[in-house]
């Protein structure tokens, strides 16, 4: 979904999931763009703009195979503030009991999620913005 935010900005949404389990405990999200950086000795003044990603994590699943009463609890690493380290629980769920979480989480650059805790599988899903100003 492509939407036109301001003059030429464009935002695009794309749908985005992640898995944790037992066996695949990190998931790094570190979008790269297709399109090479300029070299320092030329200009960009073929139009092109380098796009800005933004990750809204929206809902956690955590399947009903999880163990019941086992205690689920994922973590996020990322930059906050003035490059400080942010290192977080961003959810904890219970097998038999939680299944579904809102999460509603912004993430403006890259992360590292991992299961701390318990073997899920947990499911993230939200949407990967893609915003192209110029």
């Amino acid at each position: 979904m492509a939407g036109i935010l301001v003059g030429k900005d464009v935002e695009q949404e794309y749908l985005w999931s992640c898995t944790l389990t037992g066996s695949n405990k990190e998931y790094n999200w570190a979008p790269e763009d297709p399109t090479p950086e300029p070299k320092e000795d030329e200009e960009n003044d073929d139009g092109n703009v380098k796009p800005g990603h933004r990750l809204l994590i929206k809902s956690a699943i955590l399947m009903p195979s999880a163990k019941k009463d086992e205690v689920t609890i994922v973590q996020i690493e990322s930059e906050g503030y003035n490059k400080k380290a942010v290192i977080v629980p961003i959810c904890a769920m219970k097998g038999g009991s939680d299944y579904q979480q809102y999460v509603d989480l912004l993430v403006p650059t890259k992360a590292k999620f991992s299961l701390l805790q318990g073997k899920g599988p947990i499911h993230f899903l939200g949407s990967h913005c893609v915003d192209f100003s110029g």
